[in-house]
């Protein structure tokens, strides 16, 4: 049976560290692996039957101590005919096709690997599932990809890299994933080949176990860390509204001098509309322009944070998912308000931000550029905002919710 929160155990690393390159650790887990592969960016190998490369990854990942069942999820704009086949026979798993849209309707996917890779880690939760990512050498480090890596890290995954090689085809045999393979940060895994008593008795890796409503009393915790979901999110307890806010599509007006002036407008009139008031904005913004302001060590007191847009609409919805993953609401109810313009339109994305409501966050879409000729003094800001009809169907802006009995 999974672990409990008392069976929590670190993966067994012996002989070196996650830190060293190159080091050869010792390795057993019987979590599963899921394989992650963009054949778009990482092409199957001309005249290589994927079906070889499947049974190759498992037999490497065994000789590297993964012992639990293993996945092959690959994701592209569209399937070849051989891709298909092992598709239907259920030799590896299209990952476009844990959406609707794309079930229902075969549409052209648009979503980041990153997501389905965000996605399908929780399929085994609370057990920690491995992953292992095929990549091209030298992983830009201001990319989604390296960032959400780090952040599966950081919440007790197992993430091992499997880098294709520079100079050379890499053919995906058992000897060359093995050559080619690493943890993120260092060390190449090898099986453990004897366990001790307590390890056998203790063979899962699993979370933390959260308390009621996935919430958490932070009130003694400082204020002035910031918040980029680099390390899991705690919340104070209670109903909460988070906001992600797309500060490119929708500026903040410049006459306020400070964060601090900006969350309490947004705050004030929220609460006009009968919210709760514990509130927690993200704020997604130019780099260039907000670098020395913002960017960086947060010096004021206000629950907003601001992070480098990036490509936005990625990093906003991964990040909703992880606000989600690491706070998620069962009795308490909780309001989730994006502001963008690049949601509304794409079947994907949509159905993704209104999936927020089996989370128990209530989906509200605000798109500025319907917004754009409606003239607003800085004194009204943001009121008409939060009084404009909404995208999704779940109806108006939810009144202040009541707690509910756990």
């Amino acid at each position: 049976m999974p672990g409990t929160q008392s069976e929590r155990k670190a993966p067994i690393l012996i002989g070196g560290t996650m830190d060293e390159e190159g080091e050869t650790i010792l390795f057993y887990s019987v979590n599963e692996t899921f394989v992650c592969w963009n054949i778009d960016d990482c092409p199957v190998p001309v005249d290589t039957d994927l079906g070889s490369i499947v049974d190759n990854f498992e037999h490497a990942l065994h000789q590297m101590g993964f012992e639990g069942r293993m996945s092959i999820n690959v994701d592209c704009k569209k399937l070849n005919s051989n891709e298909e086949a092992l598709f239907k026979a259920g030799r590896i798993f299209y990952l476009p096709y844990t959406t609707q849209d794309y079930r229902n309707f075969g549409t052209r996917p648009t979503l980041d690997m990153t997501f389905y890779m965000l996605s399908v880690l929780r399929e085994t939760a609370p057990i920690l599932a491995n992953l292992a990512v095929v990549v091209k050498p030298n992983i830009d480090p201001g990319s989604e990809l390296h960032r959400v890596l780090h952040c599966l890290k950081s919440r007790g995954h197992n993430v091992l890299i499997v880098e294709l090689p520079p100079d050379e085809e890499c053919l995906f045999s058992v000897d060359s994933l093995l050559k080619n393979s690493r943890f993120l940060g260092g060390g190449k895994p090898r099986a453990k080949k004897e366990l001790t008593p307590e390890e056998m008795r203790r063979p899962y890796d699993s979370e933390e176990e959260e308390e009621e409503d996935g919430s958490y009393d932070v009130s003694d915790l400082s204020n002035q860390k910031m918040l980029d979901f680099s390390e899991r999110i705690k919340h104070v307890k209670g109903p909460r509204t988070v906001i992600f806010w797309d500060a490119i599509d929708c500026p903040f007006p410049l006459c306020f001098s400070s964060p601090d002036d900006i969350y309490e407008k947004i705050k004030s009139a929220l609460l006009k509309k009968g919210t709760n008031d514990n509130i927690t904005i993200w704020a997604y913004v130019d780099e260039r322009s907000w670098r020395d302001k913002c960017l960086g060590n947060k010096t004021w007191d206000s629950r907003i944070y601001f992070l480098p847009a990036g490509d936005r609409r990625v990093r906003m919805l991964n990040d909703m998912f992880l606000q989600s993953r690491d706070a998620p609401l069962h009795h308490c109810p909780g309001l989730l308000i994006l502001v963008s313009n690049h949601f509304s339109g794409d079947p994907f994305y949509m159905e993704l931000f209104e999936d927020m409501q089996h989370k128990n966050y209530h989906p509200f879409l605000i798109t500025p550029r319907e917004h754009s000729n409606i003239s607003e003094s800085p004194d009204e800001w943001p009121q008409s905002l939060f009084n404009r009809p909404r995208k999704s169907s779940q109806g108006p802006l939810p009144k202040k919710p009541k707690l509910e009995a756990a």
